[in-house]
């Protein structure tokens, strides 16, 4: 227990934040319950003797019953969870509305995905550097962004499986660390402040070729047939598709309820939306971010 510290130190708590959504009407009550539970519950408890908030994340989570659902359209880390940049932002700015009386800066103490083809990880990276800067211009005060991690590691549920390192480690080979190219992007990010359109073009024209190629990559979470994904992670991966969904900040479409009865209401009131398709493709359009190609 810290009782006393000295004057120049600062103290912070790494709060882990999921972005929670529910996949059917019936699941509403299971998310607000465990957001009740686990958004701010500790931090409000603490927040106080905080000298900065410190916020660990990853993706969504999407709620289904008991478990987790495993979204086919989406994209998920090896470790199964939802690659979602939106949610980043979504959190800063929800913390920051929060302890704003307070006027706590925030310090992104994990962030990361693990994706053994570095496919998934350098627009990962890219995109939610984006929904930081975001944040930023709306007011939050970041004060860091800690990537996790820089070589791969011991998960307590997965093993050496999910491979989340901007480092390989070579196990079979003496340990010898081998740098991926996100390791190589993110370094030339870090050496010159800034975020370039054409990165952030190449690494997702690389991502979006291989899932139109139907290529697959490694997966360390049993599925069940209802969609359910499990806790504890498989010793042998399975082998899943690159999504071929747009997830990148600003451009990822959240999907309605899934239940039944969402799905049938929706297409009654379908016939009387005002928009059509060309002026949602236009809108979409605005939603490039071509600011947050300045400096980071």
């Amino acid at each position: 227990m810290l009782l006393s510290k000295p004057a120049n130190a600062i103290v912070g708590a790494a709060h882990h934040v999921s972005f929670m959504r529910p996949y059917g009407l019936f699941d509403i009550a299971a998310v607000s319950l465990a957001n009740s539970l686990t958004l701010f519950a500790f931090l409000d408890s603490i927040s106080d003797k905080m000298d900065y908030i410190g916020i660990n994340y990853y993706g969504q989570e999407v709620v289904c019953g008991a478990g987790l659902k495993l979204v086919e359209t989406d994209e998920y880390s090896e470790s199964g969870r939802g690659v979602y940049p939106d949610g980043l932002f979504r959190v800063l700015l929800q913390f920051n509305e929060r302890y704003k009386h307070l006027n706590l800066p925030f310090v992104i103490t994990e962030n990361g995905v693990s994706d053994e083809t570095d496919l998934i990880r350098k627009p990962y990276l890219l995109e939610h550097l984006l929904a930081t800067y975001a944040a930023m211009i709306m007011g939050v005060r970041v004060l860091g962004y800690l990537f996790w991690t820089i070589s791969d590691n011991w998960e307590w549920a997965d093993g050496y499986g999910p491979k989340f390192g901007l480092v390989a480690v070579d196990r079979a080979n003496n340990l010898a660390r081998i740098p991926r190219p996100s390791y190589n992007l993110f370094s030339k990010i870090v050496a010159s402040g800034k975020i370039m359109r054409e990165d952030r073009e190449h690494v997702w024209g690389e991502l979006q070729t291989a899932a139109n190629e139907g290529k697959k990559r490694p997966f360390y979470r049993t599925v069940n047939k209802y969609g359910l994904m499990y806790a504890g992670g498989l010793d042998e991966p399975i082998w899943r598709p690159y999504a071929k969904r747009n997830w990148r900040f600003g451009h990822y479409k959240m999907q309605g309820l899934q239940d039944p009865l969402s799905r049938f209401a929706r297409c009654l009131l379908h016939p009387f939306s005002h928009k059509n398709k060309a002026e949602t493709e236009r809108e979409s359009g605005t939603l490039t971010r071509e600011p947050l190609m300045a400096n980071i």
